[in-house]
């Protein structure tokens, strides 16, 4: 197990910066995902870590050692890329064998037909063998391992890949977008899976993903980045209830956040719609925008947000309303208890009112604090 530590790390292609000045700390046994839309340098960070790109600038440690001098293969890292990089030659059993056949064996050992009878060969064979079945039933394959990779679903090539990293027992884990060639059903189990192996091997995990649920459900922190830079780090609670960034608020969160315009009165108070909320920007910041979650919102009689209903989905354990309210950048989701009486109908016009918190933005898209109106009053 390590900590991994990245000091400034710039990275660019030509006239393209990919990264700008990234500091990024990950504790021992922590399992921190990157996550952020395609191309926004989440990958290349990854590879700058793994030693297969060099930074322009920056360092990275690992285990407290700087690491900018290492090759790949000497940084006690494991990576599972996003394309498994499984060998169709092999069996389950050899391709998961590859890394300790490589550090373990000569390469007069791994000769096919006279390296298994030259001396300590044999023996070390035996600890290949037994480290590789013990990793394959830790991941539920050794029914597999006589297969090849033609042979297996997409999620059964994923634990190979998985258990190939595994056995060899690294310091640190890098995971490049693992679950996206999966479907939904055999992401959500694989994501489970991968989750419960941290806990079981407490062995750091610095995860790339463009999926933000994938990133708030398995996570002990997560790192939001945008265009080359990490806007927020922090745990997958702080990232949906505090995004520091009105980019991040967007980002985080399915449905995603309704972003409604709103300002400051002549007393201070923060107007919604046109309503007061009860609410003051704390010390005084003017407010230009307020992100409510779909679950912030309810049905009313009458409320602040109003707007015609434009789509109705039934999720059975929820029911998600869509109404187009004047000024908001997107139709705004309101999220209906599956007992809503009447049921929300199609060009209807729907009141909501918030019910829950309210994140205030200023016009540069940074959070600002709210305060009740009373409380700022005596202060």
């Amino acid at each position: 197990m390590a900590t991994l530590a990245l000091r400034g790390l710039s990275k660019s292609f030509g006239t393209t910066q990919i990264l700008k000045q990234v500091d990024l700390s990950v504790a021992d046994g922590e399992f921190l995902s990157l996550v952020g839309p395609s191309g926004c340098g989440k990958s290349t960070l990854l590879r700058i870590v793994a030693g297969l790109e060099s930074a322009d600038e920056g360092s990275v440690e690992i285990g407290g050692v700087p690491a900018g001098h290492l090759r790949a293969a000497d940084r006690d890292l494991a990576m599972v890329f996003q394309s498994y990089a499984l060998y169709p030659h092999l069996t389950v059993a050899g391709n998961i064998a590859v890394p300790l056949r490589m550090r373990r064996l000569t390469a007069a050992q791994r000769l096919p037909l006279l390296g298994p009878v030259l001396p300590g060969a044999r023996s070390r064979g035996r600890e290949i063998e037994a480290r590789v079945r013990a990793v394959a039933d830790m991941l539920d394959i050794a029914h597999l391992l006589d297969r090849r990779p033609g042979q297996l679903s997409g999620g059964q090539r994923q634990r190979v890949a998985l258990g190939r990293a595994m056995v060899r027992e690294p310091a640190a884990f890098l995971l490049d977008e693992p679950l996206s060639n999966l479907d939904a059903k055999m992401r959500l189990q694989t994501r489970t899976e991968i989750a419960a192996l941290n806990r079981r091997l407490g062995t750091t995990f610095l995860y790339v993903t463009h999926d933000q649920i994938e990133a708030m459900t398995m996570s002990d922190r997560i790192a939001v980045m945008m265009d080359g830079e990490i806007l927020q780090l922090g745990t997958p609670e702080e990232l949906y209830d505090r995004p520091a960034d009105i980019r991040v608020a967007r980002f985080i969160g399915s449905p995603a956040i309704n972003i409604l315009p709103a300002e400051t009165d002549a007393s201070g108070h923060v107007l919604l719609c046109g309503h007061d909320t009860g609410m003051r920007a704390a010390a005084g910041g003017r407010i230009a925008h307020l992100g409510l979650r779909p679950e912030a919102l309810a049905p009313a009689p009458h409320g602040p947000v109003a707007g015609r209903v434009r789509a109705v989905e039934n999720l059975g354990s929820d029911i998600y309303v869509q109404i187009g309210v004047l000024g908001a950048e997107s139709p705004v989701t309101v999220r209906c208890a599956p007992t809503v009486s009447p049921r929300p109908r199609i060009g209807e016009t729907l009141f909501a009112a918030p019910v829950g918190r309210m994140i205030a933005f200023d016009a540069a898209g940074k959070a600002v604090p709210l305060v009740r109106a009373e409380v700022a009053a005596h202060v």
